[in-house]
C-alpha cells in the first residue's frame, strides 16, 4: 500500500537554489523469496516512488513555471533524490 510523503530538495536555479517541497508515494519493495517445494523462488520487488506534486515553500508560480518546476522535481525523483526518497519514507 502506497502511503505519501514530503521531501525538501533543492532545485538548481541561476547561480543558487531554490527550496522545493515534493510530494511523492513510497511504496516499500519486497526481498527475493527462495525456492520451496511449491515454487522455484521469486524476485525481489524493489521500492517505488511515484511523484504526485512540487512547490515553492514562500512562493506561488505561473502556469508555465509550475510545469517547468514539476518536471523538473519528477525527473529529479526518479534519478539522483530516489535513495534521499526511500529514506525519508523508510525513516518517517
Amino acid at each position: 500500500m502506497a502511503s505519501k510523503y514530503t521531501l525538501t530538495a533543492y532545485c538548481p536555479f541561476g547561480l543558487g537554489e531554490i527550496e522545493v517541497d515534493i510530494v511523492y508515494t513510497y511504496t516499500p519493495g519486497r526481498p527475493a523469496r527462495g525456492p520451496s517445494y511449491a515454487s522455484g523462488g521469486e524476485p525481489a520487488d524493489p521500492p517505488e516512488v511515484e511523484f504526485v506534486s512540487a512547490t515553492l515553500p514562500k512562493d506561488k508560480l505561473s502556469d508555465h513555471h509550475q510545469l517547468m518546476l514539476n518536471e523538473w522535481a519528477e525527473e529529479w525523483l526518479a534519478d539522483e533524490g530516489f535513495d534521499d526518497a526511500v529514506d525519508n519514507a523508510e525513516e518517517a
